[in-house]
């Protein structure tokens, strides 16, 4: 388990590394992602999340391919996972990288793709006394997609949609009966047979940022 996590984190950094960045675009707002989960130690469920998206795209020298990050930190308001379990909070990192196509001033598509990984944590509601939590790491790839418009030279609307398949799943699932004084680990290992499809469409400001020139904007063209 950690030598997948420690190689998804090399990849995410030599995928920042390859770029020299001198064009940012930073978006921040806020999303819904739907989420299918299957796995045969724990069967098939659904959560929908609201949250906070974050996205940055970096490019150099006015090229059209870089990098891109896509982060979300959501909070599942709906799900079929019963059991007694609530969700506590999740999270998604896509990094890999961007491309972009200018179809005039204003208005430019943008894609990427790299890993991702995921992370999500439940509680087990069903007893007073003791306390249950499972905690899950997963790993897989994914995408971003969306349209960039600029309102000013500084000021952009961000619409797009992160698409992400993890094919790898780990739990661990520790308990507590003296408010996490003291646990218990109950099970530990890799999820059977695990997969989970998520689709998180978003909605965000946006703000340009030329590092050359050292000033928040749009280079000359």
């Amino acid at each position: 388990m950690k030598r997948m996590a420690l190689g998804f984190l090399l990849i995410i950094g030599i995928s920042t590394a390859v770029f020299s960045v001198e064009e940012t675009w930073l978006s921040v707002g806020g999303s819904f992602g739907n989420y299918f989960d299957r796995g045969s130690d724990i069967g098939n469920f659904y959560y929908g999340s609201s949250g906070a998206n974050l996205n940055v795209y970096g490019f150099s020298n006015q090229n059209n391919i870089g990098y891109f990050t896509n982060f979300g930190l959501q909070y599942p308001l709906v799900n079929n996972i019963g059991n007694n379990y609530q969700p506590i909070i999740q999270a998604d990192l896509l990094l890999g990288v961007g491309f972009r196509y200018n179809i005039n001033e204003r208005l430019s598509l943008r894609f990427g793709v790299g890993p991702n990984i995921s992370i999500f944590a439940l509680e087990d509601m069903a007893n007073d006394n003791e306390k249950t939590e499972e905690k899950r790491i997963m790993l897989g790839i994914g995408g971003d997609a969306g349209i960039k418009y600029d309102i000013t030279d500084v000021i952009y609307i961000d619409f797009g949609t992160a698409l992400l398949f993890n094919f790898a799943g780990h739990s661990w699932v520790d308990s507590t009966i003296d408010n996490w004084t003291n646990t218990r680990r109950e099970s530990f290992g890799w999820i059977s047979g695990y997969s989970m499809f998520g689709i998180r469409p978003y909605i965000a400001i946006g703000f340009n940022y030329y590092q050359e020139r050292g000033w928040w904007g749009k280079p000359d063209r």
